[in-house]
Formats: C-alpha cells, sequence, structure tokens
C-alpha cells in the first residue's frame, strides 16, 4: 500500500512531464512492410528533415497513455536515467515495432542494435491507434534486454485476436492488445468513443466501415480484429472454445464466436492472444469500480517489474509459459496482491492450469443455468473448488504448471490455406497440444472415433514429443501418413 501510495504522488507530480523524447527517423533504403512482421535486421535511416510536421499528432489520449508506459518501463531498465528516447521510424505501411537499426549522419553511421523503435506509416490515425499497440511490444523487448520476441512458426496464418498461434506471439500480442483494451475503456475521445461504443450508427449509404450492413464482417476486414480488442476482451471471451467446429481452417481460428459451455485447456489458453489481453486488462482494472488512472498506472509498473524480473530468470525458449511465469513472478515481488493475482489467473481460466476437472465443472455449471436448473448449478460446490485451487497454488506455485505439455508443430502437407490478401498459399499447420476440432477435420481420411481419441488422450495427459505421439496408436496407419513432424 505504500508503495502505491507513493507511486500515485509520483505520477501526479510528474503526469504533465516530458514523457518521452521522440526521435522520427526516415528510411534511407525501401523496407519491406508488407508481411506479417518486419523481418530486416539492422536497417538504415536518417533523422527526419521536417520532424515539427508529425509532432501535433502525439498529442492524444492514446499517444500520451504510450509514452508514459515507456517511460515506466524505461526507469526500471535504466533507474534515473530521465526522459528516455522513443524512435519512430517513419515507413510507408509501417505497423511493427522491432528491435536494432542503424541512423546516418552525414558520412557517419552508428548502430543502434539493442534500441527498440517503431515503425510507422506517417499517418495521424496511426499516432492515434497503432502507437499504442507497439509501444507494448516496445516496452516488452526492453524489458526482455533489447531482445526481439518472435514466435514459432506453428499457425497457417499470421496471429490474431481470436486465433491460436503459439505461446511467445500470443503473450506479446496479448500484453499490447490490452493497452489497446484499456484506451477503449478508459478514453473519452471522440474518436475512441465512436470506435468501440457504438457512438455511430448509420444506415443506408455509408463506407464499408461505418454502415450496418457490414457490421459483422468489417471487424474481419482489419484482420487483427480491432473492435474484438474491446469488446471480446473486456468479457474474457477467449478463454473459450470457438463456436465453428467444421473443417474450415479460417472460421475456426477467426471468427470470434464462442461456445461458451467449453472452456479452453491450459495449452490452448497459452497460444491465445486474447486470453492474454483480458488477463492483463481485466487483472489492472480489477475491484467494484473503473480505477483512478493513477492507480492503473501503479499496477501497469508492477506488471512491467515482474515481467522484467521473468524474462531476467527465464531461458530464451520460445515454448516458455509466460504468463505461468509472470504470475509466479508477479507473487513473489509483490506478496501484498500474492493472492490476487492467482485468484485472477484461476477465475480467467476456470481453473484448467490447476484441475483436471474444471472443464467439467464448469460444463455442468453452464449448461444447468442455460436450463434454469438452479438445483444443479452447483455454485457451493465451485466456490469451495476455486478456494481449493487458490490455496494449491499459493501452498505451491509450480502447481501451475502441472498440465502444460510442449508446443509440438505438425502440418498437413495435402491441405492449403489461402488469404487472397497476402498472395499465397499456406499448409495446414498446428500444434499436436492445441488443435481444435475443426482443424482436425482437414485432415484427409481422419474419422470421428481419431478425432475423439486425440482429444481425449491430450485431456488426460498432454504429448511429450512426435514420437510419444506417434507411440499411444489412436491413429490408423493411413492418417498418421497424412501427418509431416
Amino acid at each position: 500500500m505504500r508503495y502505491l501510495v507513493a507511486f500515485i504522488l509520483l505520477f501526479a507530480s510528474a503526469w504533465a512531464e516530458d514523457l518521452a523524447n521522440v526521435i522520427f527517423l526516415e528510411p534511407v533504403n525501401k523496407i519491406d512492410t508488407h508481411g506479417s512482421e518486419v523481418t530486416e535486421k539492422m536497417p538504415l535511416f536518417r533523422k527526419a528533415a521536417d520532424p515539427a510536421r508529425y509532432t501535433a499528432w502525439l498529442h492524444n489520449p492514446s499517444a500520451e497513455r504510450a509514452f508514459r508506459l515507456y517511460r515506466a518501463a524505461n526507469e526500471i531498465v535504466h533507474p534515473g536515467a530521465g526522459t528516455p528516447d522513443y524512435y519512430v521510424a517513419l515507413v510507408e505501411g509501417g505497423n511493427h515495432a522491432a528491435v536494432g537499426f542503424r541512423i546516418r549522419n552525414g558520412d557517419a553511421i552508428q548502430d543502434y542494435p539493442r534500441q527498440t523503435y517503431i515503425l510507422l506509416d506517417a499517418d495521424p490515425s496511426r499516432f492515434e491507434t497503432t502507437l499504442l499497440h507497439e509501444t507494448g511490444h516496445m516496452a516488452m523487448e526492453m524489458l526482455a534486454g533489447g531482445r526481439q520476441l518472435d514466435g514459432k512458426d506453428i499457425a497457417s496464418i499470421p496471429h490474431t485476436t481470436a486465433a491460436l498461434t503459439d505461446r511467445t506471439t500470443g503473450f506479446s500480442e496479448g500484453y499490447a492488445i490490452h493497452l489497446e483494451t484499456l484506451a477503449a475503456h478508459l478514453n473519452h475521445d471522440q474518436y475512441t468513443r465512436q470506435r468501440y461504443h457504438r457512438g455511430l450508427v448509420l444506415f443506408g449509404e455509408g463506407s464499408f466501415g461505418k454502415t450496418e450492413y457490414f457490421h459483422h464482417s468489417a471487424d474481419l476486414a482489419s484482420f487483427s480484429q480491432n473492435v474484438a480488442r474491446y469488446l471480446d476482451v473486456r468479457d474474457n471471451n477467449f478463454s473459450f472454445e470457438s463456436a465453428y467446429q467444421q473443417p474450415d481452417y479460417l472460421r475456426v481460428h477467426m471468427e470470434k464466436a464462442r461456445d461458451f459451455s467449453t472452456v479452453r485447456d491450459a495449452n490452448q489458453l497459452l497460444q491465445s492472444e486474447g486470453f492474454y489481453a483480458s488477463f492483463f486488462f481485466l487483472f489492472v482494472v480489477r475491484g467494484e469500480e473503473t480505477p483512478a488512472e493513477p492507480v492503473i498506472a501503479a499496477r501497469e509498473e508492477r506488471v512491467l517489474h515482474a515481467m522484467r524480473g521473468m524474462f531476467s530468470r527465464s531461458s530464451p525458449d520460445l515454448s516458455r509459459p509466460w504468463l505461468l511465469d509472470l504470475v509466479v513472478e508477479y507473487a513473489k515481488q509483490f506478496p501484498d496482491e500474492k493472492a490476487a493475482i492467482v485468484d485472477a489467473l484461476n477465475d480467467l481460466s476456470h481453473g484448467v492450469f490447476v484441475d483436471s476437472a474444471a472443464p467439467k465443472l464448469w460444463k455442468e455449471h453452464y449448461l444447468a443455468t442455460l436450463r434454469l436448473d438452479q438445483a444443479k448449478m452447483n455454485i457451493p460446490g465451485i466456490n469451495a473448488a476455486r478456494k481449493k485451487w487458490r490455496e494449491q497454488v499459493l501452498a505451491n506455485p509450480d502447481v501451475l504448471y502441472s498440465r502444460v505439455g510442449p508446443e509440438i508443430p505438425c502440418a498437413v502437407p495435402g491441405t492449403k490455406v489461402r488469404l487472397e490478401a497476402f498472395g499465397e498459399d499456406s499448409l495446414v499447420r498446428f500444434d499436436l497440444n492445441t488443435v481444435q476440432p475443426g482443424i482436425l477435420r482437414l485432415i484427409p481420411g481422419i474419422t470421428e472415433p481419431e478425432i475423439s481419441a486425440w482429444l481425449d488422450q491430450r485431456s488426460q495427459k498432454p504429448f511429450r514429443s512426435a514420437d510419444d505421439f506417434r507411440s499411444r496408436g489412436f491413429l490408423r496407419p493411413p492418417t498418421l501418413a497424412a501427418l509431416q513432424f
């Protein structure tokens, strides 16, 4: 509590200070931004000739929120360093955060190999939207010691809010998304209110992104699903299984409709950026009323401290269960909030990290509620289970890892996924421990009993390797031959 009060006083006194020294850069050579991420290493820039042209774009609620976060992360990594440099590379099509670049000044070139920066299109709207999200990546990469947090190539599509991808992508993107959710929840500017709170409702003639006819498709067209980043993240919808379970890779992954009777298991949650975003957002806004901004900022800073400690202690393995590592580290650094963060994880995951019976417990409760069968809603039993989950984790945090298996990539060479805007086909790829039934139905010749056996086997014990998967013998040889490990 003393820490919180001290930070609030400091936060209030520094609110109007210069939070970051923004340095605008321009590329010397063309940078390809057409992929899901920028892959060029150490690109060459020069300082913008007319930075004053862009400074007016920095004065909006989301940009100010971004700079407060960036300064807090910098202070953790470089205590007492003062106002940090914040580099914006003005690149056409840019919407990425990255680490490492070079600056040309006359004939001299200076390297910044561990400096985080953002590549951003020179469009004022990007400074109200993309800048905040990408600053989340910059802060995280700074806390990771200037390390780019690139995920594994497990999914057939680039990351998107509703999809399952991989643990590092899910963690990094989920953290960045929760900042957008915060802005949508707390900002009062007209742009944010219209975008997320349906302040603009139009029938008849109008643009694709605004007319009500296109309401359910317009968010998909952004691919990242910006509106879902508020409403569905706020409601923790991505802790539940996809509603669509037929053989269609894109619908299973990208549609945000949920089967609310079926909670995702531990391994699936660790690959869901939507779930990560819900965890971070709901943890910092917890309480009976919306906390004041200084309180939220203090909570965010504690998360940053825990993240710094987590990265310092963890191996660079991209398959780390990052969220569990963060919860354990947070509980160590801030024992006064140990029970609070454990309760947040258990409630939002519905206990699947701790208890093998948790999915059944929830399903029976949900379906009883659907029938208005109060006698079978089992609220006392569920509350007893929740209390037990808390006690188990507080007594031994390692219990959180008991149901976590490795990420095991697999592909189906004969089946393709195509996103027309990206212009190429991808093989159907997935993780053996998290693949959803609709994706399994894309495997040539697979039967429903084989699908049921696959899901049942991993629910009992996650697969440890491709050899373990093969050795369990629940797939016929022709089905197994359709898979590539």
